[in-house]
């Protein structure tokens, strides 16, 4: 098929498909199991992940897998034809979408949002009326991810009836996602519901979810109604609300938010120290949120302490507060890094004093905490502190000092372009990028272009995409300098090249020729996942220095990425890692075995993403961009949606999750191990 055939319009391709919806469900007459075989369940669904691998959309295996006798197997193909993401393989949506086993239904209103096609909207709409609650609420969401006209009236149109219809949760929580929506359209719709009790939809709370759609990307539209979703007595729709409204900047509710962070609920604290610190950027905080900062600068959970001690950097020249601040940076640990770039922000004098004094020592977190605070150091300790923190022993605490970007000068960035570690050097090549695009020639520019070819040259993939991404931002000048990627061997420089093509310089995404992707796994890989994923359970075991978390690892949701996982853990290449990232109320981060964020195993796998939504306790693919996951996971400390249908679900904590409350970033991880059990055959 030629790429001018590929783009015509979906309805010319729904008369294809629905040529096969009689067949879609038809069992094989005289056969003795009318879902066909076990083995040709496990053939196929072995075939499906070496396409999805691969990336290459095989329309013969597609006609005949979406006519499968097997429900189980239709539905993992309505999955992964979204997943492929090409415009060919959306012809089956119109039947997997109308298919007689709900499974499947929801399948295909999962992966028709997945797949980015506009041109799908128009059919899931009806689906949103779906008998089956999960494949209405599926609906929703897959338009919410879509976007567009139609699928935003479509939204506010079930998210504001008066019927309590099945999707109405849903489709008001999807309504967050449209980028183009008005304060005009939304929260008239939104609003109301955040204000009031509604009964539950299909499980979900309406109320719940509507403050989420407004707090994401809040408007000042939006305040009012968040204000008084305040007093509710759930804990995680308050939290919510708080935190949009610090976002919104509301010095309004400044008062009534320092009052919730003398509360209980850990999430509602962390939320509210951290909107202080939003509100703080805009306005005078009142007395009662310093009394709040200080109470809790002490407080025995590492998120709600850490929070606090941002906070109290807000509240400049205070003699108690500074007392705090230096008793915390004087027990060192993930606190005192907080502690310290308070004490610059609210103390410059004293704190610079305390960074020299402190990067000179062992510990890594002040260090860090010097590198963080170095934009708010004023001219000359700046650049005294820059050339201590550019020669420390440690990479990452170099990369660091460079994130400070701007701040620093050319002669600055230049020890970082000459440095030995590459993620410095990309670091400094990334900072270094906007006066590069200012100097046609001089020591500086040829310092930066000797460091960015450097970069090209590594075997790690990130490091040859940050350099891309430099080479962008210089402007017209970066063009060639992308476009010598279009083809790179390597999918994750490849996919990013063209990315950046597209976008900044108006190349059409159609003219890029397609290439298969190379991957870690092998036809007996997929034979092996595929029967394990219906004949075995897998659980990790992650030893840490706050003690051990157990998760159960979801195989059949996201194969390849455990089996990933279940290698990377035999090889040992988590046991003793530092857990480099850790943000209060979101997420504990590690698998990387350089311990700075930057490292991976030297590949990347493909995302699977799937329906499992980002509950607190949920173990989730840490990505730079599509397709780029390696060894680095985390786990959400409380609920994210935002992250749903963006990020690799493949585990949830089964027991101790109350230790990773206790984890403080570079805390040690121990170990991890995977344990395998035999189960009987998937039904």
């Amino acid at each position: 098929m030629t790429r001018d055939a590929r783009a015509r319009p979906l309805a010319a391709a729904v008369a294809v498909a629905a040529a096969l919806a009689g067949a879609c469900v038809v069992s094989f007459p005289g056969a003795e199991d009318p879902k066909g075989t076990y083995e040709e369940r496990i053939e196929d669904f072995a075939r499906i992940l070496a396409m999805e691998d691969a990336r290459l959309y095989d329309a013969g295996f597609a006609s005949r897998a979406t006519r499968s006798p097997d429900p189980w197997m239709r539905a993992k193909m309505a999955l992964a034809l979204g997943r492929l993401k090409d415009p060919e393989a959306n012809i089956y949506f119109p039947v997997l979408l109308k298919d007689d086993d709900p499974a499947v239904r929801r399948a295909a209103a999962f992966g028709a949002g997945v797949s980015g096609d506009a041109r799908l909207v128009r059919l899931l709409v009806p689906v949103m009326s779906d008998l089956d609650p999960k494949t209405a609420d599926a609906a929703a969401e897959a338009l919410g991810k879509l976007g567009g006209d139609e699928a935003t009236r479509a939204l506010l149109g079930i998210a504001g009836s008066s019927a309590e219809a099945p999707p109405r949760a849903a489709a008001a929580r999807a309504l967050w996602r449209g980028s183009a929506l008005t304060p005009s359209l939304v929260v008239p719709v939104l609003g109301p519901l955040a204000g009031r009790e509604a009964a539950a939809s299909s499980g979900r709370s309406l109320r719940r979810e509507a403050v989420f759609a407004l707090a994401r990307k809040p408007v000042p539209e939006a305040a009012p109604f968040l204000r008084a979703a305040l007093s509710s007595a759930d804990a995680r729709l308050v939290a919510t609300a708080v935190r949009g409204l610090g976002v919104l900047g509301a010095t309004d509710a400044a008062s009534e938010i320092s009052g919730l962070a003398m509360g209980p609920d850990s999430s509602v604290v962390i939320q509210s120290l951290l909107s202080l610190e939003r509100i703080a950027a805009k306005g005078e905080l009142p007395s009662s949120a310093r009394t709040a900062a200080l109470a809790r600068a002490t407080d025995g959970r590492p998120g709600v302490r850490v929070s606090a001690l941002r906070l109290l950097g807000r509240f400049p020249n205070d003699e108690e507060v500074r007392f705090t601040l230096e008793g915390a940076i004087r027990e060192q640990g993930w606190a005192s890094q907080a502690a310290l770039v308070s004490l610059v922000r609210s103390n410059p004098a004293k704190g610079l004093e305390r960074c020299l004094e402190k990067v000179r020592g062992e510990s890594l977190d002040l260090k860090l905490g010097a590198a963080e605070a170095l934009p708010l150091v004023p001219e000359p300790g700046r650049t005294q502190l820059a050339r201590v923190l550019l020669a420390d022993p440690l990479p990452r605490v170099r990369a660091a000092a460079l994130a400070a970007g701007d701040s620093l000068s050319n002669e600055l960035l230049a020890v970082g372009l000459a440095d030995r570690d590459a993620a410095v050097r990309a670091a400094a090549v990334e900072a270094g990028a906007a006066s590069r695009s200012k100097a046609e020639s001089g020591p500086f520019s040829k310092a930066w272009d000797t460091a960015f070819e450097a970069l090209l040259r590594e075997t790690e993939a990130d490091y040859t995409v940050t350099a891309l991404e430099a080479a962008a931002s210089l402007g017209t000048k970066g063009r060639d300098l992308v476009a010598r990627y279009t083809d790179a061997p390597d999918a994750v420089v490849r996919e990013r090249a063209r990315k950046l093509l597209v976008e900044k310089y108006a190349v059409p995404a159609a003219s890029f020729k397609r290439i298969p992707v190379k991957s870690i796994f092998g036809p007996r890989d997929y034979a092996q996942m595929a029967r394990d994923a219906n004949e075995s359970t897998f659980a990790a075991e992650l030893v840490t220095a706050k003690g051990a978390v157990l998760i159960d690892l979801l195989y059949e949701d996201a194969p390849m990425t455990v089996e990933n996982f279940r290698r990377l853990a035999a090889k040992g290449l988590f046991d003793g890692i530092t857990i480099h990232r850790v943000v209060p109320d979101f997420v504990v981060q590690a698998g990387d075995p350089r311990g700075d964020g930057t490292g991976g195993p030297g590949y990347a796998i493909r995302d699977e993403i799937n329906p499992n939504s980002y509950e607190r306790g949920t173990v989730g693919m840490a990505l730079s961009g599509p397709d780029t996951g390696g060894s680095q996971w985390f786990i959400t400390l409380a609920p994210q949606p935002h992250l749903d249908g963006n990020y690799t679900v493949f585990g949830r904590v089964s027991a101790y999750i109350e230790r990773a409350d206790v984890i403080e970033q570079n805390d040690r991880l121990e170990n991890v191990s995977v344990e395998v059990s035999p189960r009987g055959k998937r039904p």
